[in-house]
C-alpha cells in the first residue's frame, strides 16, 4: 500500500508540474502573439473625447513626447497615412528637449510609439519614445518643404531599423482599397499613396458630380493598430446640414483628378440628403462613442461599404 501510494504521490507530482509548465508555456506565447496589439493599448487614452482604443489625429498633432525616463524629447508635427491600406504609417517628429537637434523633422515609425500614465497625475497618459542621441547618428532629418520619399522602401527600411519595430504589411486587397488608391495624389510632398493628416484636416469634399459638400474637420484612428476608421466630417455646400460634424467611415472616401484641373485631385463623397436621414451629428464637446458596435455598424450600412478592419494583417520581418 505504501509503495502504490508513494508511486500515485510522484504521478501527481509529475502531472502538476507537468500542467504548470504547459500554463506558463500558453501563457508566454499568447502574450508574445498580443504583444504588437497591447503595446500601444493606451494610446486612446490620450483622447477624453473619444472611447475604447480611438483617438483623434487633432489630438496627436503637437503631443508632447517623453522618454522612458520621463524627459521631454519632442513633439509629433504630423503623420503620414498610407491611403491605400487605411493606416497610420510613420509621424513626423520634430526633437527638442534633452535632444535638443532643433526644427529639422524625423520620421518615426508609428509602432515605435507607447503609451503609459504619467508619473505625476495618474489620471492622464503620455506619449512614449524610446530614443537617444546616439541612435539618431546619421539620420538625415527634413524641413516642411522637402520631405522624404515615403514609398522608397529602401528608405522606410532605414526608418524600422533604427527604431527597431517589425516591418508591417497590411493585405487588404478590397474594393474600397483599390478606390482610395489614389489619395495619396492629394498630397505634393509625400510619394506613392503616402499623404499627411495635416492635408485631409479641413479637405474639402465633393459628390461624385462635382458639387462640394463639406469637408473633413478630423480623423479617428483605432490606437492600437494605426487603422484610420472615420473622418469627422461637416456637410455644408448643397446638403447645408450646419456646423454639427458626422462621421463617415474612412473606406467611403475616392479620390479623383478635379475637373477643372487635371494636376490637382479632390476627395470624393457619395452622399445625398435622403441618405443622411436620421444619421446623428455631434460636436466638438460630445463625440460618439466610436468603441460601440451597433453604431458603427450603422455608419457603414449607410455609407454602403464593406467594414474590412478585421481583415488579416501579415507581419513581415525585416532579415536583411
Amino acid at each position: 500500500m505504501k509503495r502504490t501510494h508513494l508511486i500515485s504521490s510522484s504521478l501527481a507530482v509529475i502531472f502538476l508540474a507537468s500542467a504548470t509548465m504547459l500554463a506558463i508555456a500558453y501563457d508566454d506565447t499568447n502574450t508574445k502573439r498580443k504583444s504588437p496589439a497591447t503595446k500601444r493599448d493606451k494610446i486612446g487614452k490620450l483622447d477624453e473625447k473619444t472611447a475604447g482604443a480611438n483617438v483623434r489625429t487633432t489630438e496627436l498633432l503637437g503631443r508632447n513626447i517623453y522618454n522612458p525616463q520621463g524627459k521631454s524629447v519632442g513633439e509629433i508635427s504630423d503623420l503620414v497615412i498610407d491611403a491605400n491600406h487605411g493606416n497610420i504609417r510613420y509621424a513626423a517628429v520634430t526633437y527638442g528637449g534633452i535632444l535638443g537637434i532643433g526644427n529639422k523633422m524625423f520620421a518615426v515609425p508609428y509602432d515605435a510609439f507607447t503609451c503609459r500614465q504619467d508619473s505625476d497625475d495618474a489620471n492622464e497618459y503620455v506619449l512614449v519614445l524610446d530614443v537617444t542621441q546616439e541612435q539618431l547618428e546619421g539620420d538625415r532629418g527634413f524641413d516642411e518643404d522637402h520631405w522624404p520619399n515615403f514609398a522608397d522602401q529602401k528608405f522606410t527600411r532605414t526608418v524600422d531599423r533604427r527604431y527597431k519595430v517589425k516591418h508591417r504589411k497590411a493585405h487588404r486587397e478590397t474594393a474600397a482599397n483599390s478606390a482610395r488608391e489614389r489619395t495619396g495624389a492629394i498630397d505634393k510632398k509625400t510619394a506613392g499613396a503616402n499623404i499627411r493628416a495635416s492635408q485631409l484636416h479641413g479637405l474639402n469634399i465633393q459628390n461624385p458630380e462635382g458639387k462640394s459638400v463639406g469637408e473633413i474637420q478630423d480623423l479617428v484612428i483605432n490606437a492600437n493598430n494605426g487603422d484610420v476608421q472615420y473622418a469627422a466630417v461637416t456637410y455644408g455646400g448643397f446638403l447645408g446640414l450646419g456646423d454639427k460634424m458626422f462621421a463617415v467611415p474612412f473606406e467611403a472616401f475616392k479620390c479623383q483628378p478635379n475637373p477643372d484641373d487635371k494636376n490637382e485631385h479632390i476627395a470624393v463623397l457619395n452622399v445625398t440628403q435622403e441618405q443622411l436621414e436620421g444619421a446623428r451629428g455631434f460636436d466638438q464637446e460630445h463625440w460618439p462613442n466610436f468603441a460601440d458596435r451597433s453604431y458603427t455598424n450603422e455608419l457603414y450600412k449607410r455609407y454602403k461599404v464593406k467594414h474590412d478592419r478585421d481583415a488579416d494583417i501579415e507581419v513581415e520581418i525585416d532579415k536583411r
